[in-house]
């Protein structure tokens, strides 16, 4: 069933999630690289017990460091992918299509133990078919998804946002430090996707983009500007404090995006 979720890359407008067979081929892949690691960590635990170490806690350290922090702490780092989701393709996305937290990967990962690891895979299975978005007992709790990934693309031409006419204090105080290359990116593929959308989904969209971006730089938008008007602002307040397309626009080296409407 398709999710009307945004990934950190680009718009994605009623994209499906990821099926359940494909799920599991990632998820097999990442437990037959875990249990690599698990072997090989055995094997040094098997070095200190000779030397003295506790054999029990040294055991239970590497289980909890193979099926729990070791998971965790790759999918916050690789920003909601695992070698699995990498090698078909996949990420994890928060259920309003921001980018995950570390805190949903956190519980994400302490829910696989019960759905993943002590049912031996059958409770998340059998919970990811019932759900439309294919959700384990761990994307519901963390309120996830996992989507299909598109950071394969080749990179776009780059595009200038000037602001919008009248606005342009309003980038002038923007502070957008809080942001980074993929939340501009996202921004950047709505506006330049608007004119593909019917009213309503345009509108609903920038809302719902601008309220996350809201959250992200803790500021509040303008009720006198439009969520789409106001996002041009946040995208050219980034362009402006992060290098020199403005400029290079105003010489005419750089296109510039289309007045918002």
């Amino acid at each position: 069933m398709p999710a009307g979720v945004v990934t950190p890359e680009a718009v994605l407008l009623e994209l499906p999630t990821v099926g359940v067979a494909t799920r599991t081929f990632a998820r097999l892949l990442d437990l037959a690289l875990q249990g690599v690691i698990f072997f090989v960590l055995v094997f040094g635990v098997g070095f200190l017990i000779s030397v003295g170490g506790s054999p029990e806690l040294l055991i239970l350290s590497v289980v909890v460091l193979t099926i729990v922090v070791i998971p965790i702490t790759v999918e916050v780092l690789w920003r909601g992918r695992s070698p699995g989701k990498a090698l078909f393709g996949l990420r994890v996305v928060s259920r309003d299509g921001s980018p995950s937290t570390p805190r949903q990967a956190v519980v994400r990962g302490l829910v696989a133990i019960v759905d993943t690891y002590l049912t031996f895979g059958f409770l998340a299975l059998t919970v990811a078919t019932a759900t439309g978005d294919t959700q384990r007992p761990g994307d519901l709790a963390a309120g996830t998804v996992v989507i299909k990934d598109r950071t394969g693309r080749s990179a776009e031409t780059p595009v200038a946002f000037l602001a919008p006419a009248g606005y342009e204090s309003v980038v002038g105080h923007l502070d957008v430090s809080a942001l980074d290359d993929e939340d501009f990116a996202l921004i950047r593929s709505f506006l330049l996707r608007v004119d593909s959308m019917d009213v309503d989904q345009r509108h609903r969209l920038a809302t719902v983009l601008a309220h996350g971006v809201q959250r992200r730089i803790n500021q509040s938008v303008d009720v006198a500007i439009t969520a789409e008007a106001w996002l041009v602002c946040v995208a050219s307040a980034y362009q402006y404090q992060r290098g020199n397309l403005l400029a290079d626009a105003a010489l005419g080296l750089a296109p510039i995006a289309s007045p918002t409407r």
